[in-house]
């Protein structure tokens, strides 16, 4: 059933300055019609004190125009950013000042120098809470991802009805921390701008859901919470608060967080001891002594030397050829209960079963109609449709017939009619065969994308290397010369996988394992051992 989201009415509310200073600690003041901000010295004491060498004594003024607040940058040696337009210095007599808005973002920074150290970030609010204090979270790197949501099990759970159950999630990827709206009714701003893909932070970013506001630092997360305070006026942030408190605060807190987060992510855990096949009344091994787990929001790589059983390994995983093993998602075994967790797969095999008559639009709408449960609505179902068209880029073909689709589009297409019922695992064989390198990484980026929102992807790809880098992990099969059977020859990280086998690339790695025959190494027997070596 569609969420309903509460939007809270605006109020008459003074408006406020908030803003995150070099110290990493969050300070605020109400506005009054006419606010002075520059820097703290013997012969200046303005209304908003700051402590930074980029910061000019009279730097900027905020006044009440009429009805709308304003900023102008007024002495400055830097100037000052406003929503991302820069105001140079003297604009006040120019009378250039930048109107505000709710969640206007005020920045002090030098220009083209990268100075996080002395920048100061502000923020003009009217849509605030009221009886907020301020937390943090240590961005430590055992913190994969936190979910802000009205869920209780959310990381970070916010009590606000215009917040979606499941609104977003900060997440940490190997460039840095990102942050993606996973779908919600009322947005997410960075920089005052609404996302609408994952977007990767960077230090002193302000980030908005609905009425709080989070801070990113590099390090840290700063955001607003609920807190239950003696006196009305320990609700607001006292400027002297000790860094000793707030280090404690943040221990305690980071191990919660952690806690939490590693109960929420689901893993695929994959146990095959043998996948055996009969021929001619004689048993045949295809797969052989395969564990291994796979964590939420990972897009894995399935590579393997020729006959390793590539597909085999990944008709096993998904219960349509079982093994003599165990498959389990989180709490439930595939095998067993395949019945319930069919609906929660996805495939898109190598050669579409598309309708080249059907328009993309028909196309989903009939997949929706097959695949989601019938307790969901007409208008849920057409929502549905509409949202996936937009996140795989296929709104502007959505009247095209199918028939009329170039080979990228129609991969995205295959990979729509899968995703419409929000499978939370999703395997393809060779979703790029055919593409070029462009095209390809851009559908790899879509899959990279999808698996960010909580899924776990596995793919099959003879062009491994075009997106190398947004694989999490890799799973390498190797088919043995002892017994003829595919094993796990290894499982890890990309740049892991470079050094295991020392190689530069992937297709090097399946070079090392494939027979010397098949243009290969033949060196599948060494490292199909090492690994069990090094896993036992």
């Amino acid at each position: 059933m569609e969420e309903t989201i509460y939007i809270e009415p605006i109020r008459n509310k003074t408006p406020k300055i908030v803003w995150c200073d070099t110290k990493g600690v969050i300070r605020e003041i109400e506005l009054a019609e006419e606010v002075t901000l520059g820097r703290v010295s013997s012969t200046s004491s303005p209304d908003i004190g700051l402590h930074s060498t980029i910061v000019s004594r009279e730097h900027g003024k905020f006044m009440l125009l009429g009805d709308e607040y304003y900023y102008f940058d007024q002495h400055s040696g830097n100037g000052t950013w406003v929503d991302g337009l820069y105001l140079g210095a003297y604009s006040m007599k120019e009378r250039k000042g930048a109107k505000l808005q709710d969640g206007s973002v005020i920045r002090l920074k030098v220009e083209n120098i990268e100075r996080k150290a002395d920048e100061v970030v502000l923020v003009f609010t009217t849509g605030y809470a009221e009886g907020l204090g301020w937390e943090s979270i240590i961005l430590s790197q055992d913190i994969i991802e936190l979910q802000i949501g009205r869920n209780n099990d959310a990381s970070i759970e916010i009590d606000d009805r215009s917040v979606s159950r499941k609104h977003a999630t900060f997440f940490n990827t190997d460039k840095g921390w990102s942050v993606i709206d996973l779908g919600s009714k009322n947005g997410v701003y960075v920089n005052n701008v609404r996302i609408q893909e994952p977007v990767l932070l960077k230090p002193m970013d302000v980030i908005k859901i609905a009425s709080r506001l989070f801070f990113y630092t590099g390090d840290k997360l700063l955001y607003q919470k609920e807190v239950e305070l003696e006196t009305e006026e320990s609700q607001k942030v006292n400027p002297q608060t000790t860094r000793e408190i707030e280090q404690k605060k943040e221990s305690n807190k980071t191990k919660t967080i952690d806690n939490r987060v590693e109960d929420r992510r689901e893993t695929l855990s994959i146990i095959i001891n043998e996948r055996n096949v009969w021929e001619r009344f004689k048993k045949k091994t295809l797969l052989k002594d395969i564990k291994i787990d796979i964590k939420q929001n990972e897009l894995v790589l399935i590579l393997g030397g020729s006959g390793a059983g590539k597909t085999t390994f990944m008709n096993a995983v998904m219960g349509y050829e079982k093994a003599d093993g165990k498959i389990i998602y989180g709490n439930t075994d595939i095998y067993s209960q395949y019945k319930k967790m069919k609906y929660d797969i996805g495939f898109v095999p190598q050669i579409d079963l598309l309708r080249g008559s059907d328009t993309v639009f028909d196309t989903l709408v009939n997949a929706a109609e097959m695949k989601l449960p019938t307790t969901v609505t007409e208008v849920e179902r057409l929502k549905k449709v509409n949202d996936v068209l937009h996140l795989l880029g296929l709104e502007r073909e959505k009247n095209s017939l199918v028939v009329k689709l170039s080979g990228g589009q129609r991969k995205r297409l295959s990979i729509a009619v899968e995703f419409i019922s929000d499978p939370s695992l999703f395997f393809l064989d060779e979703p790029d065969s055919g593409l070029d390198g462009i095209m390809a990484r851009s559908l790899m980026e879509n899959l990279k994308y999808i698996a960010q929102t909580g899924k776990i992807v596995m793919v099959i790809t003879h062009g491994p290397d075009r997106a190398a880098h947004l694989f999490d992990k890799v799973i390498v099969l190797a088919k043995s010369t002892k017994d003829n059977s595919g094993h796990l020859a290894f499982y890890g990280s990309i740049d892991e996988s470079y050094s295991y086998f020392e190689s530069d690339d992937l297709e090097g790695i399946v070079k090392k394992i494939n027979r010397k025959d098949e243009g290969g190494e033949g060196l599948s027997d060494y490292f199909i051992d090492k690994f069990k070596g090094e896993w036992h």
